[in-house]
């Protein structure tokens, strides 16, 4: 069975595997990712070379607003590390090999389809919570990326407004980075996400935590009404915390009752894997090498 190397390149790590076409893994490791573009570059030469005496092509997603024909990094919030090669036009240049790359949020809700929380599902929607807030929609089972490939940007998305030097100021909802930032300025220490949770019960915490659940519960609320989706799916490391998730359930019901009926909201259940392999299945899609979906 042929093998592949599916890469998730995240702003703090990036983990990679060696894949088959039914998505088993037999290598995966992870390093932090360098900022600086040409040692970047060079950390995934390195990957590569580690793997190519016995892979047959190479998945990579990773953030931006990406054109999977072209290779095309859009986004200029993403690090220069990330725009400045073109990763699929080189690396199939230096290797020979078939590159496939796509946005990390779109290729995790893929993931998800094809062998996680979403498989058997048609519709979907994935918010993903952490430096940022990412998202995807697939429709009848298929990735829908939009006119220029920024579909599913929860994060650009506005919760309300709030009084401003100049008039007034739009709020997004923050994502995990923006709770654990707040908790941290209000205690004078850095703490994370885990800290959080395990003192949740102190009163400071908890209302900082319901107010950002609030904005959180907005954003995931208009983006189920708008897609209507089978189920939501809610990614990134916060996603293992079940008191998060029924918090996050609780409250998006609460705003929008008639969602509890017919749209389920659930943690995503491949987690670090999701990415790598819903890159994998665009590759072998794009190969047209066996791939699974909804038993097909």
């Amino acid at each position: 069975m042929k093998k592949y190397l599916s890469i998730d390149i995240g702003g703090t790590l990036i983990k990679y595997a060696i894949m088959d076409e039914e998505y088993h893994i037999y290598q995966e490791q992870e390093e932090p990712t360098l900022k600086e573009p040409s040692l970047f570059f060079g950390q995934l030469l390195s990957i590569i070379r580690g793997a190519k005496e016995e892979i047959n092509g190479i998945a990579i997603c990773l953030a931006g607003f990406i054109n999977p024909e072209t290779g095309v990094n859009s986004d200029f919030s993403v690090g220069e590390n990330f725009r400045k090669y073109n990763l699929k036009e080189t690396l199939s240049r230096l290797f020979g090999l078939p590159v496939l790359i796509e946005n990390d949020s779109n290729c995790a809700a893929l993931g998800e389809l094809v062998a996680g929380a979403a498989k058997g599902c048609d519709n979907i929607c994935m918010i993903t919570l952490g430096t940022g807030i990412g998202g995807a929609f697939i429709q009848n089972g298929q990735l829908y990326r939009g006119s220029h490939f920024k579909a599913g940007e929860a994060g650009q998305t506005y919760v309300g407004i709030r009084a401003a030097d100049r008039g007034i100021a739009c709020e997004s909802a923050g994502a995990t980075a923006a709770l654990v930032r707040e908790v941290s300025n209000m205690l004078g220490q850095n703490v994370d996400g885990i800290y959080i949770f395990n003192h949740i019960s102190d009163p400071l915490i908890n209302k900082i935590y319901q107010d950002w659940l609030l904005k959180v519960a907005i954003t995931v609320g208009n983006m189920a009404v708008l897609f209507d989706p089978e189920k939501l799916l809610i990614g990134g490391g916060i996603s293992k915390q079940e008191g998060f998730i029924r918090d996050l359930r609780r409250k998006v019901y609460d705003l929008y009752p008639y969602l509890e009926e017919y749209t389920d909201i659930s943690a995503c259940e491949l987690g670090n894997n999701a990415g790598k392999v819903g890159a994998l299945h665009l590759l072998l899609r794009e190969r047209s090498l066996p791939s699974i979906v909804n038993g097909e």
